[in-house]
This record gives C-alpha cells, sequence and structure tokens, in this order.
C-alpha cells in the first residue's frame, strides 16, 4: 500500500499538469474581424503585432498594425512599458503558429492583457476590411524542386534555410545557409552567388516564396524553392545535419 503512494502522487501531479496546460491554452481572449476592427477605430490604446518577417509583413497587414517578428519580441523596444496595455497578436490565419506563439511570448514577458486574432489576415480579408502593403515584391514566379533532385544534385546548389532557430533541432540539410526569414533581408549577403542555382527551404514549404521572391530580386540567378520543405527530405530519410 506504501509502494502505491508515489504512483498516486505522480498521476495527481500529471493531472494537474494537464489541467494547467489547457488552462494556459484557453487563457487568451480571441477577438472576432469585427471586434478588432471595432476596437481600432474605436481608438482603444491597442497595440497589435504581425509577428511575421518584415518580407510578409510588407506583402500585406492589417493597417495599423506593427511588424515585430517573433524572435525580436524578447528584445525589441517596440513593445510599451505598461505591461496593461492590450495587445493584441495575429498572422496568416489558424494554421500559422505564430499569432499563438507570440501571445505566450509576450506573457511570459510579463504583459497582462493579451489577446489573439486567429482568423489572421485571410479572415480580416474576409471580413471586407482593407489590407496595406508596403514594398511588395514582384510576383516573380519561383520555379519548384523536389527533395530527388536536390539530393541529385547537392554539389551545385547553394542552399538557404529560411526557419526560424527553434526548428533547427531537427537539423538541417547538409550544407546549408540558414538564415531565418526575419533577418533574410539583413543577412542575405551572405548567401555566396557563385553558385548556378539557389534552393530555398523552410519547414514545409510554406514561406519559401517569398524568401525567393526576395533573394531573385537582389541578383540571385536560379533561385528555386524545395516542394515539401524539410519535412519533405526528412522523410524520404535523406540525411540531416545537427
Amino acid at each position: 500500500m506504501l509502494r502505491s503512494k508515489p504512483l498516486i502522487t505522480l498521476a495527481v501531479t500529471l493531472f494537474c499538469m494537464i489541467i494547467a496546460s489547457a488552462a494556459w491554452s484557453a487563457e487568451f481572449v480571441n477577438l472576432s474581424a469585427q471586434e478588432l476592427n471595432t476596437r481600432m477605430q474605436n481608438g482603444e490604446k491597442l497595440l497589435v503585432i504581425d509577428p511575421l518577417s518584415d518580407l510578409e509583413y510588407n506583402e500585406g497587414h492589417i493597417p495599423g498594425s506593427v511588424n515585430i517578428p517573433f524572435h525580436l519580441l524578447a528584445t525589441t523596444d517596440q513593445l510599451p512599458a505598461d505591461k496593461a496595455v492590450a495587445i493584441v497578436t495575429y498572422c496568416l490565419g489558424p494554421k500559422c503558429v505564430f499569432y499563438k506563439q507570440s501571445a505566450e511570448r509576450l506573457a511570459e514577458l510579463g504583459y497582462t492583457n493579451v489577446m489573439t486574432f486567429k482568423a489572421g489576415l485571410p479572415g480580416w480579408i474576409k471580413a471586407g476590411y482593407p489590407v496595406e502593403q508596403t514594398g511588395a515584391l514582384e510576383k516573380t514566379k519561383i520555379q519548384t524542386m523536389n527533395v530527388d533532385e536536390l539530393k541529385a544534385g547537392l554539389d551545385g546548389v547553394v542552399i538557404v534555410d529560411v526557419r526560424p532557430p527553434s526548428l533547427y533541432e531537427m537539423g538541417w540539410i547538409p550544407g546549408s545557409v540558414k538564415i531565418p526569414l526575419g533577418l533574410l533581408t539583413a543577412e542575405y549577403t551572405q548567401i555566396p552567388k557563385g553558385k548556378r542555382v539557389v534552393v530555398v527551404v523552410d519547414h514545409a514549404g510554406k514561406q519559401v516564396l517569398t524568401a525567393g521572391r526576395f533573394l531573385a530580386s537582389n541578383g540571385y540567378g536560379e533561385v528555386k524553392r524545395l516542394q515539401g520543405g524539410l519535412m519533405a527530405w526528412s522523410q524520404k530519410g535523406y540525411p540531416l545535419e545537427r
């Protein structure tokens, strides 16, 4: 009977952790497009944050929102000193993880009135509200390359990995130049121009079009994007560095 006490304690602890986790996940008030627009139009003191890269922000954002890439939230000087200010995070819809991760990071930083706009930019557009662009890239067509083609031609390409550092633990394609998308405009000159082809890689093939267009507009000749991203490469069992 005494032996069962540690097991009971462990079970209770796990149960509390699950409850706490559920409470954490439900912690943030989620606004509709109409609620967010009303608050902004009424002049409420509200900081609306797009936590994507500057390139993605420039392609289209909610007017009045500010761009603070997720990886800079902990070090930026754009956040208010008043921890009680209302803050809303959004990105490219429910499948875009950065709106939730940003809300969690802000809560960790001590902000007490953090909300989310889960529907994101697609939901804003669907509701009929305007979108602002600032220096959007030319809609250059960026060809795709599949993982088998890349594996066969690794020696003739330079691979640019634009994933955030939080995903590096799964590894990267050998020889990759790692520049998170949020830093690409500042650090792209690190990418050598000696290779004929530049292949842009992300986690699942969703962000590479923006990165590819940026590189093509800055003098990189044949730019391609990896179809399926690093997930497709990994699923094939191809080698990764760590």
